[in-house]
């Protein structure tokens, strides 16, 4: 009886643990559905995925207990530790800046340069308008106003200067030659036969050359060009520029600026060469604030950043996803040990009971 109520109680027990997950699908004798079919673990799959993800979110994965564990000084450290080892590898790159951005931004000097040429043209063009709208004198302002007036004898001294080379020159000479006889072709008639042997040019231009050389000759030009300046002055830039001068001016102002950008000098040098000179600043210093700020920012927003992860939505749909076979895998591989201790606890309690009732039975 012993040994019965034994067998009976083990062969029960083993029995319900296996149909907590065998059959993983319902049987069928003709249309009708054998019972306990599919195992219990199979048949509740679903709502055991649903518990288990909302036991994950309310007493597993908390906003507190990962605010804590993000706080805690020795996974601050490591994490620390961790972005300072990657951040200093990519400080310390010999990859040029070319190479990294290449993948993302094809071409990147060729249309670096079409940018900049697009954008300081439409800067230009802007300037321009705002400048053809002013006076001359609006533009150049009191000060510039003063220089130019300032250097307006200069001017006068380097014109007559130039003057009077020009008058004794080869040059100069034919052209006051030619003047002369013109001029005496011209009032003398037929008397200018008679003095064509006189060098008229050796005699006036002595007297041209004082005449440039006297200082009312100075101060008239020097007031002549200072009034005219001051006339020039009220006229608007306007009346200066025509569309063609303004595209010519923009177009050699744009490609004389682009032509001296250095972006494939810059592109081509070394992450490293950027680098050196603040490596250790960022990652003794940047990187560590920089790692507290976001972790606080974080944990600041824990519940907010769980919340829109939908954890137990992600254990759900794990759990959901596993094979019931490698589901029953998992389960009898933790209790694999307490599985086999109430296999035999029920053949104990069936032996107890087998011996109880022999015993009666005797009696």
């Amino acid at each position: 009886m012993i040994a019965i109520g034994a067998t009976i109680g083990g062969i029960t027990n083993f029995l319900a643990i296996k149909m907590l997950f065998r059959p993983h699908h319902p049987k069928y004798i003709g249309k009708m559905r054998v019972p306990f079919t599919p195992g219990l673990i199979p048949k509740r799959r679903d709502e055991l995925a649903t518990s288990l993800g909302k036991t994950v979110v309310k007493h597993l994965l908390t906003p507190e207990g990962m605010r804590k564990r993000l706080l805690d000084e020795q996974v601050g450290s490591h994490i620390i530790h961790f972005v300072q080892g990657e951040v200093r590898t990519m400080l310390r790159s010999d990859k040029t800046i070319r190479s990294l951005i290449d993948p993302l931004y094809p071409d990147a000097e060729a249309r670096v340069l079409a940018e900049a040429d697009t954008k300081l043209r439409q800067e230009l063009r802007l300037v321009l308008s705002d400048v053809k709208s002013r006076k001359l004198y609006e533009l150049l302002g009191e000060d510039g106003m003063d220089r130019v007036r300032g250097i307006i004898p200069e001017i006068v001294d380097a014109l007559l200067v130039k003057s009077e080379e020009y008058f004794y020159s080869a040059e100069g000479e034919a052209q006051l030659r030619h003047m002369v006889d013109s001029f005496v072709q011209r009032r003398l008639g037929f008397i200018a036969g008679f003095v064509q042997n006189l060098n008229f040019v050796e005699m006036i231009r002595p007297e041209i050359i004082n005449i440039l050389r006297g200082g009312s000759t100075r101060s008239g030009m020097a007031e002549m060009i200072t009034r005219e300046f001051e006339r020039f002055s009220e006229r608007s830039v306007e009346t200066l520029l025509d569309e063609r001068l303004e595209e010519r001016l923009i177009d050699g102002v744009t490609m004389e600026v682009v032509s001296r950008l250095p972006v494939g000098e810059l592109l081509d040098r070394t992450v490293h060469s950027y680098t050196r000179d603040v490596e250790d600043r960022v990652v003794e210093e940047l990187v560590p604030n920089g790692v507290r700020l976001v972790i606080t920012r974080f944990t600041d927003q824990m519940e907010t950043v769980m919340d829109r992860l939908k954890i137990d939505q992600i254990v759900q749909e794990q759990v959901s996803s596993l094979d019931t076979s490698y589901l029953e895998e998992i389960v009898l591989s933790i209790s694999k040990r307490e599985f086999r201790a109430i296999t035999w606890l029920g053949a104990l309690l069936g032996g107890m009971i087998g011996l109880i009732q022999g015993l009666i039975a005797i009696i």
